[in-house]
């Protein structure tokens, strides 16, 4: 059983307001094949996904600005063109997986696909009189088509409060499989979170609805979430007839757990702790 995030490491991954990017988060990891026409572009920490059609590519999570070069340069290195990217979602409204969507627009003219309910907070990313572009808003249940790929996005709050889960089939060998892209299930670290009213409720209903998806391959907004340099390195050892190890669907309903018990344990800390003076 893979043990939880360090907690020192994970504060570090909601400090929200840190505009500095954490020491090796950026870093360049090669870029693969999840299943079928799902790939990898992200760096060794921040998830990217690079999902390949006939007409043209979708892109999720865009990471920092900072980001955006490794990514391109990952896209060009499994054969792709950058600029063929026509859609790019954007996972949820965290800095370190939107914060490059308005140098991806820029770069590619990509239609920016963002869940209603991030909205308010997506745009908050830039000084007084940028925006964040915004070409089409998702609402649960809406699906996102391109060549032939359609992806149903799932509103999973509580992370954010329209954090967005995408389902989609992926095939292999004969067979097809439920593919399940999370958003963030993380909510150990209450104290860095949005903390808007109902937030905690949120979470708990995401847990539930979480359990409730068939799930057979599965990733993550950050690669540590799933596992993604263990898994990798099964990929380059496969063999033929050896299983995909991004095929892990025990993986990811203890991975649901623990993150619900973390979750738990947090609020249980919080609701322990006394209330603050008053002056």
């Amino acid at each position: 059983m893979h043990k939880p995030v360090l907690p020192a490491i994970a504060l570090t991954f909601f400090s929200l307001t840190a505009l500095s990017q954490p020491a090796g988060w950026n870093d360049p990891f090669p870029p693969h094949r999840v299943m079928d026409n799902l790939y990898y572009v992200g760096t060794k920490e921040l998830a990217s996904f690079l999902i390949v059609t006939p007409d043209g590519l979708i892109l999720m999570n865009t990471g920092y600005e900072s980001t955006v070069p490794v990514i391109e340069d990952s896209v060009k290195k499994l054969g792709y063109n950058f600029k063929d990217i026509k859609i790019l979602i954007a996972g949820h409204a965290h800095p370190d997986h939107a914060g490059g969507d308005n140098l991806v627009k820029e770069l590619t003219g990509a239609q920016v696909v963002v869940g209603r309910l991030d909205v308010p907070a997506i745009q908050k990313f830039h000084p007084e009189g940028k925006e964040h572009p915004i070409d089409r808003i998702i609402d649960d249940g809406d699906t996102v088509s391109l060549g032939g790929t359609t992806l149903t996005a799932h509103v999973m709050p509580g992370h954010t409060r329209g954090c967005l889960a995408w389902t989609t089939d992926l095939k292999e060998d004969g067979k097809t499989y439920h593919a399940f892209i999370e958003c963030s299930l993380n909510g150990q670290f209450l104290q860095v979170l949005d903390n808007y009213p109902g937030m905690i409720d949120d979470f708990r209903a995401t847990f539930k609805k979480a359990r409730t998806f068939p799930v057979d391959v599965w990733v993550s907004s950050h690669a540590s979430f799933y596992h993604m340099a263990e898994k990798y390195q099964k990929l380059q050892a496969r063999k033929s007839g050896d299983p995909n190890p991004f095929v892990d669907p025990e993986g990811y309903k203890a991975h649901v757990d623990e993150y619900d018990k973390s979750f738990e344990a947090a609020v249980a800390k919080r609701q322990a702790q006394p209330p603050a003076k008053s002056n």
